[in-house]
């Protein structure tokens, strides 16, 4: 779980970087560096959508094994 808190909080920063980055190239007419940085900025966006998607069902899966008991067996 720190593991991918830790790939989040880094993919988060990947967006915010490419987005200042996109301002930068922008104002100096590099196109080149903006299509290199809408393209990072939308691999980081994917990456940090499917890392959120496993942490929630890592969690909804650990609140059902929680609510749900551990079932006995009784063939003793």
């Amino acid at each position: 779980m720190k593991k991918k808190i830790a790939l989040n909080t880094f993919y988060t920063l990947g967006i915010v970087v490419s987005v200042i980055g996109l301002k930068w190239a922008f104002q100096n007419a590099n196109y080149p560096v903006v299509a290199l940085l809408i393209a990072t900025s939308i691999f980081f966006l994917y990456l940090k959508i499917n890392i959120v998607k496993e942490v929630r069902s890592g969690i909804k899966e650990k609140e059902n094994s929680l609510k749900t008991p551990a079932v006995k067996d009784e063939t003793n």
